[in-house]
C-alpha cells in the first residue's frame, strides 16, 4: 500500500485538506460534511467534546473558522485554555483529517460579515439562547424568541412564513457574544483508509508565534509518516 502521489509529494497539508472538504461536500458524503469534533478542556484537566461547523479555511494563512456563543462552555474553556483539537471523518470516504492548535476569537468584522448572511431566525436565535446553560423546558426558549421578535417588530419565527425571504427582508446586528473563533492550526495528521488496516498516515507540524490579537507568524510545515 502506497500514498497517492498528493497525498506523498504535498508540502503543505492545508491544500490536502482544501481538497478532502471538496470532495466530501460535492460527493454529499453526510448532511453536514464540514461537521468536526472539536475538543477543548477545562481549567480542571476535565476535556469536552462537540460537534461544529467549520464555516471557512484560510489556505494562505492556515487557519479555519468556526462560530458560537461567547458564553457557551467551549468558548469558557477556551478562554482558560486555548490549546484545542478537532477532527473531521469521512467514513464513505475513508478519510480523516485531525487538527491541533490555538483558538482565538475572530475579529469583530469578520464575524459581523458572518452573521449578516445568516437566516434571520437563526440571528434571532443568537440572541435568545443562553448556551449551555439550565432551563426547565425548551419551551422557554421559544417564548423569549417570540418576545425578542415582537420587540423587534418581526414576525413570529414559530410560523412557517413561507412567503418571508430568510435574509433579505429582515437582519438583526450580531450580539456582542456570539461571534466567531479563528483556529490556527499548528499540527494536522492526515488519515486515508486502506486495505486490510494499512492506512496512511501523514503527520504535519510548524511553530506558532503570535503577531497580534488575531495573527499569528507561522514557521514551516514538517511532516513524517506514523504506523497505522
Amino acid at each position: 500500500m502506497t500514498a497517492s502521489p498528493s497525498f506523498s509529494l504535498e508540502k503543505d497539508p492545508l491544500k490536502i485538506v482544501d481538497k478532502w472538504l471538496q470532495e466530501a461536500i460535492e460527493k454529499k458524503v453526510q448532511r453536514h460534511p464540514n461537521s468536526m469534533v472539536l475538543a477543548t478542556i477545562s481549567d480542571t484537566k476535565q476535556p469536552s467534546t462537540r460537534v461544529v461547523l467549520l464555516k471557512s479555511l484560510s489556505l494562505n494563512k492556515g487557519f479555519g473558522v468556526f462560530y458560537t456563543h461567547y458564553g457557551s462552555r467551549k468558548s469558557i474553556e477556551i478562554k482558560s485554555n486555548p490549546f484545542v483539537s478537532a477532527v473531521l471523518h469521512w467514513d464513505q470516504l475513508g478519510k480523516q483529517i485531525r487538527f491541533e492548535g490555538k483558538a482565538i476569537r475572530s475579529p469583530v468584522k469578520e464575524s459581523d460579515e458572518y452573521f449578516v448572511n445568516r437566516p434571520w431566525k437563526s440571528q434571532l436565535n443568537a440572541w435568545v439562547s443562553e448556551q449551555s446553560q439550565p432551563q426547565a423546558d425548551p419551551s422557554e426558549l421559544i417564548a423569549r424568541a417570540k418576545q425578542k421578535a415582537k420587540d423587534l417588530s418581526l414576525p413570529d419565527p414559530t410560523k412557517n412564513n413561507k412567503d418571508i425571504s430568510e435574509s433579505e427582508i429582515f437582519s438583526i446586528s450580531r450580539p456582542p457574544f456570539w461571534g466567531g473563533y479563528r483556529f490556527w492550526f499548528a499540527a494536522i495528521e492526515l488519515w486515508e483508509e486502506g486495505p486490510d488496516r494499512f492506512h496512511i498516515r501523514r503527520r504535519f507540524e510548524r511553530s506558532l508565534s503570535p503577531l497580534d490579537a488575531f495573527t499569528f507568524k507561522t514557521g514551516p510545515w514538517k511532516s513524517w509518516y506514523l504506523q497505522p
